[in-house]
């Protein structure tokens, strides 16, 4: 089978737990893009956030970013593809945020806001590396469709609340968990297999030419579309059975290793 197009998530996937690339990811990933396959990065982060790692790679396509909701074209920076949550339904998930007492961030034109800084502010900006803005009360501030809305909360009550809000929302948002403390909502088309089947598409690629690699319950869709969806060693069992092929964890160079197997042809071990 040839390959054509690999779509990577980046936190718990290609990352570290210290949120590096290792050499051997990085290097997998360049020989990958010079053997002519196109490589994108399929992130729920914002796309100035995966803008360094897109950078470091080297990525000259198109990448996904917010589950999927926004597409950016990783050198001119033109959206090719927007899909933001409906004004009525953000005020909602503003009222049941403040209702349940859950931090809320909404994001706006790349940029992201909450009422008042904690913990879980603190929390979001360690790991994306990009400061938020505090803003006071989001029914006021709310005027703007947003690209996508967080509530950060404890893992066991983000499980908790994904069931809730799954529910509630049915048919008229994607509710997911991209990280173990955030519970995701966008548009109801945004989903990374959505975004990757649209790129697929625009390059005349296959699904069958597609590898999708992912750790969490956000990557479900496009391992599920792609015709090699790979699950991290590190993900959820949930996720590994969506998937066709389990590698390593991404504290082991998982991405490499599938690299390595399925599209350069080299090392069956690591």
């Amino acid at each position: 089978m040839k390959y054509r197009l690999v779509a990577i998530d980046l936190d718990d996937s290609l990352l570290n737990d210290d949120l590096s690339i290792s050499q051997e990811n990085l290097e997998a990933v360049r020989c990958t893009i010079e053997k002519g396959v196109k490589v994108t990065i399929a992130t729920g982060r914002m796309f100035k956030s995966a803008l360094p790692y897109v950078q470091q790679l080297g990525i000259n396509v198109p990448v996904i970013t917010y589950q999927g909701a926004l597409v950016v074209n990783a050198l001119s920076r033109d959206v090719l593809l927007h899909c933001p949550v409906p004004l009525d339904l953000s005020r909602e998930i503003v009222k049941e945020s403040k209702k349940n007492n859950i931090h809320l961030q909404v994001y706006i034109d790349d940029e992201y806001y909450f009422e008042e800084h904690n913990k879980y502010s603190d929390l979001y900006f360690k790991v994306s590396g990009i400061p938020g803005k505090a803003v006071g009360s989001l029914d006021d501030f709310l005027v703007k469709e947003p690209t996508k809305l967080i509530m950060i909360d404890e893992p066991e009550n983000i499980l908790k609340w994904m069931e809730y809000y799954r529910e509630k929302f049915s048919g008229k948002l994607q509710v997911t968990i991209s990280k173990a403390h955030y519970l995701e909502f966008t548009n109801i088309e945004a989903t990374k297999g959505n975004a990757v089947k649209y790129l697929a598409e625009m390059y005349g690629i296959k699904p069958e030419e597609v590898i999708a690699i992912g750790d969490s319950f956000n990557d479900i869709p496009m391992l599920t579309y792609a015709g090699l969806g790979v699950a991290m060693g590190n993900a959820p069992e949930i996720v590994k059975s969506h998937a066709d092929y389990v590698t390593y964890s991404n504290n082991e160079n998982g991405v490499a290793y599938v690299l390595e197997k399925f599209v350069l042809g080299g090392r069956d071990t690591f």
